[in-house]
């Protein structure tokens, strides 16, 4: 999953030197996601990645054996003292060195460097930058597998959709009981029937539940589905593979005749922040433009607060996604609220679109997922709800 070729192309274009990736007993999951493998060693690890040439293993002798198997060339280490002497060696002629830092701690997806190694590197007069967009651009892009993968996805999770809001139609329609928990394993049991997996469990809420955005139904206690009530489902799956990413949705359905006027009225909020969203990224597109992530979480954020709803949208507007077993990705996030996401929007690249307004009563939650082709520019794979589904 990690492209060194774009890794190198992109620091020759930014006049990044090396890679620097830090880790101490498996601290830094982008190290680990460019090696491909999980392991938990007891010592200090560093990879190296030149601006040219191949990347090199610096690794203490006692962990050797969790990275036997990684075909990177390795150099072995036994003390400190060597330790650094081999760090500054291998690094060589390098000025300006991209870690997993971020400026005073603004992007926590890449903040995994300990301020003692940045001070270290300082001292020995290396200007450190941030290695946000080179992950991206090497790590968290979708390769067509991926997008192929995804597209998949996204076909049978729709259906799962419209499967569980035709069980919750025909439920009410006869009068069975039927629980937000009941309909939660419906749609787990349509996962294992279709072949698909996920993570956690997914999200099924009637009502004021909905308003909860941590809220999950439970054996016990979850409530009814009944006549006059808003439904709203929010999940994700993917096909097993660790090239293969989610398709991650959420709608909303009423189960009455004649709509409450404030539930369409908040419906259309969420709906418009998440279209000016997109809006704003297909403009940005055409113009030969770049947005960041918080510059578009801005977008939707000040149509639910121009709204009078600013108070009652508690997260980030869209979160990154990518190939692996992570539905939440480690590239850019739609967000000016929870961090300042400087990263770019860049091609290859995919996230979703999820606005929404949580009050007492119920919450309203929109999602999309969009890929940005790097020849035709953002594509939106999955369906995209304009109207509030009738149970009915």
């Amino acid at each position: 999953m990690f492209n060194l070729d774009a890794a190198q192309r992109f620091m020759q274009e930014e006049g990044i030197d090396a890679w620097l990736l830090v880790d101490y007993r498996g601290s830094n999951p982008l190290l680990w996601h460019i090696l491909g493998i999980v392991r938990n060693p007891t010592r200090r690890a560093f990879l190296i990645v030149p601006r040219t040439g191949p990347p090199v293993l610096l690794i203490h002798t006692v962990d050797q054996f969790f990275f036997h198997d990684v075909e990177i060339e390795k150099r072995i280490f036994r003390g400190w003292v060597e330790m650094r002497a081999m760090l500054r060696d291998l690094l060589g002629p390098a000025k300006i060195l991209a870690l997993e830092y971020s400026e005073q701690g603004g992007v926590p997806t890449v903040s995994w460097a300990d301020a003692g190694t940045v001070e270290l590197l300082r001292s020995w007069d290396y200007r450190i930058v941030t290695s946000a967009d080179l992950f991206q651009v090497s790590a968290a892009a979708w390769d067509d597998f991926a997008i192929e993968s995804h597209k998949r996805a996204c076909v049978v999770v729709a259906g799962i959709k419209d499967a569980a809001f035709d069980r919750a139609k025909t439920a009410i329609k006869v009068n069975e009981p039927l629980t937000e928990y009941a309909l939660q394993q419906f749609i787990v049991s349509e996962f294992g029937r279709l072949g698909l997996e996920t993570e956690g469990q997914p999200v099924v809420q009637v009502n004021g539940h909905s308003g909860i955005v941590s809220y999950e139904p439970k054996p016990e206690g979850s409530a009814l589905i009944g006549a006059g009530d808003w439904l709203l489902i929010d999940f994700w799956a993917r096909y097993p593979g660790e090239r293969n990413v989610y398709s991650d949705i959420a709608w909303g359905a009423y189960a009455g005749d004649v709509i409450p006027e404030k539930l369409q009225t908040v419906f259309d909020i969420v709906r418009r922040a998440r279209d000016a969203a997109l809006q704003a990224i297909e403009t940005a597109w055409k113009n030969g433009e770049t947005l960041e992530g918080w510059q578009v979480d801005d977008v939707a954020r000040g149509i639910i607060a121009a709204a009078g709803y600013g108070d009652h949208f508690h997260h980030r507007t869209g979160h990154s996604m990518g190939p692996g077993k992570r539905l939440h990705g480690l590239g850019v996030n739609l967000d000016n609220l929870e961090t300042h996401d400087t990263r770019r929007i860049l091609p290859r690249t995919g996230f979703s679109i999820e606005p929404a307004i949580y009050l007492p009563e119920f919450g309203v939650r929109l999602e999309i997922n969009v890929f940005l082709d790097p020849h035709a520019g953002p594509s939106v794979t999955t369906p995209t709800q304009g109207e509030i589904v009738r149970l009915v």
